[in-house]
């Protein structure tokens, strides 16, 4: 095993860490599959409401690439379709059926090739599982990858422990491996924590590196810098190691995985614990309770993650639910004029001076957008080689061949979100960082 130090980052220690325990949560009465869970695709319906649909079963699928469809994660009736202006869909909602029938697959075998196996997982609706560096979108199936990065770890605050989650499923975890490892005439990376957990000990098939330190040193984009970094015309294909063990699934069973391992996290929420759910469900089955105006519920981490109403639904990517305050009617006298030991800061702004010990937060602002500063916020906790100040304005300008230049394609908008904590200017620079990899989609 390789072990990389990482120096440059931030932890943010915040209240609300999940127990380590893992519960069933009830069946939900209806899930729901959204486009814009999958940034970048145009989604065309197949199914109309009141169809029946078994789990696995088609109900969207990418114009662009018509072989990548989106299936049930339940079994029942079509219940709602949500279109949006022009008749974009929105959503398709599933009524769920206590009797579960899965549709039919097709099988992948130890002797598949890569051909086969690509058509197998885009038929089954798991492709977009696997997603590629640059642009971080759902992976082409045309395109080669000169290496697979499996992430078996996460640093950001609240986050579900993949070791946990993946507890006594290695052999699904093997068999996806299995499975990942024919895509690409190169080498499968797995990034963990140091002293592994168990789940990923033993595995055939993957060169294992460890990173310590502060966030983002559990983010893909840190481990391909830090490992192999990547060439002008070369991509990547980079999964959690969660979706391997599910695409392992598949390949051992032959039925669509429609359950995965969430973890419940986050001052405000009712049962902070790791909770077994099905794909989509409403995240009142995660939380207990529908929350009010006085929380945000968050898809995700705080860092990176997506509001939702407290009825809301699982996003397809979330593997961390995570509650906290909303805190519009808090007010401070003298904002950070006056001692705050409790005030989360990465720099010497506040006294007493930041510890070590957890703190309490919630969604505010505290205070308004402002033109950038650069006073070296980001690079202090981008580990990348970057230059994310001069990167953002490159991209402002529209000026795409500097951006290239300065490794926009280096990052997506989890790598820069530490760069929207820290900076005193309130700029949300991962909307700046994705604004210019679409650019660069569209000119190439």
């Amino acid at each position: 095993m390789i072990t990389h130090k990482i120096t440059k980052g931030f932890d943010l220690r915040i209240k609300g860490a999940p127990a380590r325990e893992i519960a069933d949560a009830p069946e939900p009465a209806v899930v729901a599959v959204r486009p814009s869970d999958f940034p970048g695709i145009k989604p065309k319906i197949r199914v109309q409401e009141g169809d029946t649909v078994r789990t696995g079963d088609p109900l969207f699928y990418d114009k662009n690439r018509p072989e990548c469809v989106f299936v049930a994660p339940a079994t029942g009736v079509v219940s709602r379709v949500v279109l949006g202006p022009r008749r974009l869909l929105l959503a398709v909602e599933i009524a769920v059926d206590k009797n579960e029938e899965f549709a039919e697959s097709t099988p992948i075998h130890a002797s598949s090739s890569r051909d086969e196996i690509v058509a197998a997982l885009l038929g089954a609706g798991l492709w977009p599982l696997i997603r590629q560096r640059p642009v971080g979108k759902i992976a082409d199936p045309a395109v080669h990858p000169v290496a697979v990065f499996i992430n078996g770890m996460d640093t950001a605050p609240l986050a579900a422990d993949p070791g946990f989650a993946l507890e006594g499923r290695g052999a699904d975890l093997q068999a996806g491996v299995d499975v990942v490892r024919r895509m690409t005439q190169g080498k499968v990376y797995l990034a963990v924590r140091p002293g592994s957990a168990p789940a990923f000990q033993g595995l055939n098939g993957v060169e294992v590196h460890a990173f310590d330190g502060p966030h983002p040193a559990g983010l893909v984009g840190t481990h391909i810098h830090a490992i192999r970094p990547l060439k002008m015309g070369e991509t990547v294909y980079a999964l959690r190691a969660e979706d391997v063990a599910r695409i392992g699934a598949y390949a051992r069973t032959g039925r669509y995985p429609a359950q995965r391992v969430v973890a419940v996290s986050g001052e405000q929420a009712m049962a902070r614990r790791y909770v077994r759910v099905r794909d989509g469900a409403r995240l009142d089955a995660l939380l207990g309770k529908v929350h009010g105006a006085e929380d945000r519920v968050i898809c995700g981490s705080v860092l990176d993650g997506k509001a939702e109403p407290g009825d809301g639904f699982l996003g397809y990517y979330a593997t961390t639910v995570t509650v906290i305050a909303e805190g519009a009617h808090d007010r401070e006298l003298f904002g950070w004029g006056l001692p705050q030991p409790k005030r989360l800061s990465m720099f010497r702004a506040v006294w007493p001076f930041p510890g070590r010990s957890e703190v309490s937060v919630d969604a505010r602002m505290n205070g308004g957008p402002r033109p950038p500063v650069n006073i070296g916020a980001y690079e202090a906790v981008t580990p990348l080689g970057i230059l994310p100040s001069f990167l953002m304005r490159a991209i402002q300008a529209n000026d795409l061949d500097e951006a290239l230049q300065l490794g926009l394609l280096e990052v997506t908008e989890e790598d820069v979100a530490l760069c929207t904590v820290v900076d005193p200017c309130k700029n949300d620079v991962g909307a700046v960082i994705r604004k210019g990899l679409d650019l660069y989609e569209r000119e190439s």
